[in-house]
């Protein structure tokens, strides 16, 4: 019984390639990356991240990257959570803003225990060499920009009476 057992598996083993390029190597790797679909990826020149500087009610300066609004287990994560709270409360669209923004400061406002005044909303460009060990230079961004400026808009009071 083994004897079957190993021919058999010699015989898929030996199958597999000859069907992946049967298939024109649509399955390789199994799925498919759009950032290699052309045949011609090139990697970013630059990159771009956000940043917000908190302006709390004692008058003390906060920084918050997007892996800071929310704790993760492993910092290797990506942090989509924070990334994706901060992208859409501030570059989404007016009507994304006015729904994602109060998430934002309520969770700001839970990871630096303090009352939000102000929020500035910087957005850093680094350029990327491939030919530098690291290949950015975080002490040095291509461009600052200020993205937005706001403060917390006041919670409607809700009715005790229904």
């Amino acid at each position: 019984m083994e004897i079957k057992e190993l021919q058999l598996a010699k015989y898929i083993t030996t199958a597999i390639p000859f069907v992946l390029i049967a298939l024109g190597g649509s399955l390789w790797p199994f799925t498919w990356w759009d950032m290699y679909a052309s045949g011609e990826y090139r990697p970013s020149s630059e990159v771009k991240r956000l940043e917000l500087r908190v302006l709390d009610s004692a008058g003390q300066q906060h920084i918050l990257h997007p892996m800071d609004l929310y704790t993760l287990d492993d910092d290797t994560s990506n942090q989509t959570p924070g990334h994706r709270l901060m992208q859409t409360a501030i570059t989404g669209t007016a009507e994304q803003q006015k729904i994602y923004r109060p998430y934002l400061i309520k969770q700001i406002e839970f990871v630096t225990d303090a009352n939000v005044e102000q929020i500035e909303a910087w957005q850093y460009v680094w350029q990327v060499d491939f030919e530098q060990h690291p290949p950015i230079n975080l002490e040095q961004p291509i461009q600052t920009v200020l993205i937005d400026r706001f403060k917390p808009s006041p919670q409607p009071l809700e009715s005790s009476i229904r």
